[in-house]
């Protein structure tokens, strides 16, 4: 019996690196590059125990560490993943580290 295991989480996150400026995507976009309908991708996701918002914002923060690492300052971060502005994405990395953008690149 062969095991035929597709993890749509994975998925994602692969894409989203491959195409950090797709990160800011709404789930219906995603799901209409993927191919499928967004309560598919929902759905798929849930099995998978997970969800869009949280694998997004993982991503987000992946890529910002990678991008801080490459020397990229937070403007050019918080342009390229779609945060509205500068001070969007610095709460955004607050609440996902507990520290500020400048805190934590020095």
């Amino acid at each position: 019996m062969a095991l035929n295991v597709c993890f749509i989480a994975l998925q994602l996150k692969h894409y989203w690196h491959e195409n950090p400026e797709r990160v800011s995507c709404d789930i219906s976009q995603i799901a209409a590059e993927l191919k499928m309908s967004r309560r598919t991708l929902q759905r798929k996701l849930k099995e998978e125990n997970t969800c869009y918002l949280s694998l997004q914002d993982s991503a987000r923060l992946d890529l910002t560490m990678t991008f801080f690492a490459a020397g990229k300052s937070v403007s050019e971060v918080s342009e390229t993943l779609g945060f509205a502005n500068r001070r969007c994405f610095t709460r955004a990395f607050k609440r996902w580290t507990g520290e500020s953008p400048k805190t934590y690149k020095k």
